[in-house]
């Protein structure tokens, strides 16, 4: 199946080269493209392959922070990189990468989390010891500016599965807690999951969040004040060229056959109704 996605993204890739190519021999430069990467753990051995996609990185793209309100400039490629659930190993093996390299990163952090090995629902089986969350006291050593903080929930909930007000609390709750943790302000959010609907986008607005992510693989930052904000899931044992392809966005199609089998979904259960 990897190769299956790579190879499909290849001709998303191949038809986007040909459309820019058109449009710059019709003497335009085409709209601005930002991708948003979000990773989880980054253990010892793989550092070194994070640190090769980070050079990639900054190669092919300028580097952004997940709160950023600038106007992108057409023609140019953008890339920001995130990490939910704030593993502990990313201050060893990711951050001195990403300070060398001077690219901003925001950590999403479950506040009720804190220092313990991942035990949430479906992939309790796959942590061990070296995907334990950062400790509230390892959190306060990393302030600087190119360090911001977002919220992931308290609890790692998947959100669409729970009634709307214990949503709002997961949501309202980790943010304030986490502000009074870190002595920062949180204005961004992302989805345990990527699971969200309309009621909890609201939701986040309400609680004073300027900006949310889902895992929904599009470009993004069309608008500076956009607020739901999509990303591409990206792995250190990505092989190069699908990590090429997913800081290039051509992996977006998934998005749209996601939508497509919803909306076939949808139409089955409304028939069998």
């Amino acid at each position: 199946m990897r190769v299956v996605k790579l190879m499909a993204s290849l001709v998303v890739f191949a038809a986007d080269a040909i459309c820019e190519g058109l449009r710059r021999m019709m003497g335009g430069c085409g709209a601005a493209k930002c991708v948003v990467l979000y990773y989880h753990s980054i253990p010892a051995r793989q550092r070194a392959r994070f640190a090769r996609q980070m050079d990639v990185l900054v190669r092919h793209a300028c580097p952004l922070s997940a709160d950023s309100k600038e106007e992108l400039s057409p023609g140019r490629r953008y890339a920001i990189v995130t990490f939910d659930d704030a593993n502990a190993n990313i201050i060893a093996n990711a951050l001195p990468e990403l300070k060398s390299r001077e690219i901003p990163v925001t950590l999403f952090v479950i506040t009720d989390k804190l220092g313990r090995i991942p035990d949430w629902q479906n992939f309790a089986a796959d942590f061990t010891e070296d995907d334990r969350i950062m400790t509230q006291e390892q959190l306060l050593t990393l302030p600087c500016p190119l360090i911001k903080f977002g919220s992931h929930t308290m609890n790692h909930v998947l959100l669409t599965s729970v009634d709307i007000e214990a949503a709002r609390r997961e949501i309202e709750e980790s943010g304030r807690k986490l502000e009074r943790m870190v002595k920062l302000p949180v204005r961004t959010f992302s989805f345990p999951y990527g699971a969200y609907n309309g009621a909890l986008l609201e939701s986040c607005r309400a609680a004073g969040y300027e900006r949310v992510f889902t895992t929904d693989p599009v470009f993004a930052l069309r608008q500076p004040n956009e607020f739901a904000v999509g990303r591409v899931v990206a792995e250190p044992t990505d092989w190069g060229l699908e990590f090429r392809l997913k800081l290039a966005g051509a992996y977006r199609w998934l998005h749209a056959v996601s939508k497509m089998k919803r909306w076939i979904f949808g139409i089955f259960v409304s028939a069998s109704a």
